[in-house]
């Protein structure tokens, strides 16, 4: 039986031509209204850390996000705006530095607006016929059983799949492409994150020797690049998750004063062309309206939505902190009062009328000797150069004060322990930054999600299914005399694609 179904596979995968892209991206539908989210799934090789991904019409850009990458899978949420003009919309994606790939026609309604892409919509008297009721595919099998629907790997080997369960009507004509004809690329070279690049802008740009990035509230996020001669800089960074600020510091201009860091764009805005003409009609508006209400009800959070591990983990990885928390201790009004009867390790001098702060190096202990060395000072983990700011800080807005008594490098300068002001708000609240310290709203890789609805009702992006094994979906939630469609993508180990989509009456 195992012989015939590699053969039939082998067959199979055959029939499809083998697709010259670098990914294959899946959703969980093919059709949304404005104000829902796509399900993203993506399946590349090793080696990459994100994949940029955009929602593109002849009219531009509507919407974009990233997805952080592990071992060749990763998964994400693209957000349709609420202004997002009814019509047919295409994804690509693209590996940071590479080139984009045609992904699948995503169809978008906006029921709040009437406005259009251009050119783009065709009204037309009859709707797309009904779809059929079939299954199609290889390497997997599905039972229909009467709460749930059984997925069983046949291929032989491990896989890695992502699993949609959705509502079929009248408002999805695409037909939706599958990962048949995908050929895994060979790995590339590891990356640990996203590369951000920027430049150095203004009058004292020349006297800068590098950048610092950090993101408030992070212990992870912190990192810093060099500045080449054209004044142009790259970090290799960690992925950072979500929207978040993004302090960018340019170092060796705090005298000059008259630099600051400006952010190129990470996102390519490839146009397309090429778009089939989205069909409307009349017969849609009762498909149209139980979108509409699906969307509200999700927005109203009564939808599961679960979020999927991302990268974690302690500001040195390997240190921990001695950590003090001032509501232990009697609040003092002044930095400095903190420091001298709270905290031992640290201590604030002058040197040449700046104020300046040291902490303990603890091999030092021994000898009974105290040695004190150069700090760096944090809020929130970003890193302040004028210590000044530190000194005028308001201490009643600190939550905890961590020291971290280890020698630590940022880029050229190494500091023989870092202390870290964490606030009651996390987002360096009442610090006063130089002009020269600029703060960028950051678009970081979306968060993957494992989310259930009225119309998705289900979405499982990462999903590792053993040779042999299966997995159960739900289909208690399913509406009486609707018809669904299943959909299951995914690779092997060895990179052979998997694909089954079955259509069925409820």
């Amino acid at each position: 039986m195992m012989k015939k179904i590699l053969t039939a596979l082998i067959v199979l995968a055959a029939a499809f031509p083998a697709m010259a892209q670098d990914m294959y991206l899946a959703t969980d539908k093919a059709c949304y209204v404005a104000g829902e989210s796509i399900g993203c799934s993506v399946f590349c090789a090793s080696g990459p850390s994100v994949a940029m991904v955009e929602l593109v019409s002849s009219d531009g850009p509507a919407a974009r996000t990233k997805l952080a990458l592990s071992g060749g899978r990763g998964a994400g949420m693209l957000h349709i705006p609420f202004g997002t003009p009814t019509g047919n919309y295409r994804i690509l994606s693209y590996l940071q530095d590479g080139s984009p790939v045609s992904g699948p026609v995503i169809s978008v309604y906006n029921t709040l607006t009437i406005d259009r892409v251009k050119g783009g919509v065709e009204v037309v008297s009859e709707a797309a016929s009904a779809p059929q009721l079939m299954e199609t595919g290889y390497g997997l099998s599905v039972d229909v059983k009467a709460d749930s629907l059984v997925i069983r790997n046949l291929s032989g080997a491990a896989a890695s799949v992502c699993v949609s369960l959705y509502r079929e009507d009248s408002l999805q004509p695409v037909s939706r492409p599958s990962i048949a004809g995908f050929k895994l690329p060979a790995a590339s070279e590891p990356s640990d994150g996203e590369r951000i690049r920027g430049r150095i802008e203004g009058a004292g740009a020349a006297f800068a020797t590098g950048v610092i990035l950090a993101v408030p509230g992070s212990k992870t996020d912190c990192y810093h690049a060099e500045v080449q001669e054209d004044g142009s800089f790259c970090a290799d960074t960690e992925n950072i998750f979500g929207d978040v600020d993004l302090v960018c510091i340019p170092v060796g201009v705090e005298k000059s004063r008259d630099a600051y860091v400006v952010l190129d764009q990470p996102f390519l805005g490839a146009p397309v062309s090429g778009l089939p003409k989205l069909e409307i009609c009349r017969s849609m508006e009762p498909d149209l309206l139980r979108r509409t209400a699906a969307m509200r009800e999700r927005l109203s959070a009564d939808t599961l939505a679960v979020s999927l591990p991302v990268r974690g983990g302690h500001f040195f990885l390997e240190h921990e902190s001695i950590s003090y928390e001032l509501d232990d201790y009697t609040r003092f009004p002044t930095m400095e009062e903190v420091f001298v009867e709270i905290i031992p390790q640290v201590k604030l001098r002058r040197r040449g009328g700046e104020p300046h702060i040291y902490v303990l190096i603890p091999p030092s202990v021994s000898d009974g000797i105290p040695r004190w060395g150069d700090a760096v000072v944090m809020v929130d983990g970003v890193p302040v150069p004028d210590q000044r700011l530190i000194e005028s800080y308001d201490p009643a807005i600190v939550k905890t004060i961590e020291v971290y008594p280890c020698r630590y490098r940022l880029g050229s300068a190494v500091f023989d322990g870092v202390v870290n002001l964490v606030t009651f708000d996390g987002r360096m609240p009442g610090l006063l930054l130089p002009d020269y310290i600029r703060i960028y709203g950051f678009h970081g890789c979306s968060i993957p999600r494992v989310f259930e609805g009225s119309e998705t009702l289900l979405w499982s992006p990462l999903v590792d299914i053993p040779a042999g094994a299966s997995v159960s979906v739900p289909v208690d939630r399913a509406a009486a005399g609707a018809v669904y469609t299943l959909s299951v993508e995914g690779l092997t180990a060895a990179g052979v694609p998997l694909y089954l989509r079955k259509t069925f009456l409820r």
